[in-house]
């Protein structure tokens, strides 16, 4: 297993007020691919805090992989967070699109607090996701790997300990036509973080695929941060 299994981009802004979104890039894509998306939420005054993960975490077929990435991840945005706290920086929210979604499902609540609004540009059942992508699924059953064995490994990643969410407000993106994540099978995540007290909401965007939802939700992202960001917060 690789050292780090992600790189990690400050796109910074010299006012202490500004929104700070930690943006977590989709799975095979790079913070240069990704760079339109962050233009866009820098434009509307934000600072941005972004990241893309190795490939390996699908492309090697180790399951073990996939909560270490996890772990890096997150203890690099409270490393991060605790440093602009110290500069007088209060507001933290995110932007996570598919597998950078689902890394920072296993972040909020009692994992960061900070984390108090943010997007999750698609989100669903990600062993089932992950079975859906032919090539990675192929790996997968050449080692051995089957989709029950898949759910039983990342059962604790699938279904976190969010803690409280009181206060908190979340949009996830979805579209029906989203072969990987549809819009059908976000409910059953999206109540065990109302009953813990955040404000969730489902946003649909036209796509033909999880790709398109993608992209249709990093280009929406200004219009769906506004959605959640609290209007006390509002960038000035």
């Amino acid at each position: 297993m690789q050292d780090s299994l992600y790189q990690c981009v400050e796109f910074g802004t010299s006012q202490q007020t500004a929104g700070t979104i930690i943006f977590v890039c989709p799975f095979h894509t790079s913070i240069q691919r990704a760079h339109f998306a962050i233009r866009r939420l820098r434009r509307e005054g934000y600072r941005v805090v972004a990241y893309q993960t190795t490939s390996a975490v699908f492309m090697d077929a180790d399951p073990a992989i996939l909560p270490e990435l996890i772990f890096q991840v997150r203890e690099d945005i409270r490393a991060r967070i605790a440093k602009l706290k110290s500069q007088d920086v209060t507001d933290f929210g995110f932007f996570g699109s598919s597998l950078g979604s689902f890394i920072l499902y296993n972040c909020i609540g009692h994992e960061i607090p900070e984390l108090r609004w943010g997007v999750f540009n698609t989100g669903g059942n990600i062993a089932r996701g992950l079975w859906r992508i032919p090539a990675v699924k192929q790996r997968h059953v050449a080692r051995g790997w089957s989709l029950p064995r898949l759910e039983e490994a990342w059962a604790e990643l699938q279904w976190p300990d969010f803690g409280r969410l009181d206060g908190r407000r979340f949009v996830f993106v979805s579209s029906q036509r989203d072969k990987l994540a549809p819009l059908s099978e976000i409910s059953p995540y999206l109540e065990p973080m109302r009953r813990v007290g955040a404000e969730v909401g489902v946003h649909e965007v036209p796509a033909i695929g999880h790709i398109t939802t993608v992209i249709m939700g990093l280009w929406k992202g200004p219009q769906l941060v506004r959605m959640v960001r609290p209007t006390t917060c509002a960038v000035t």
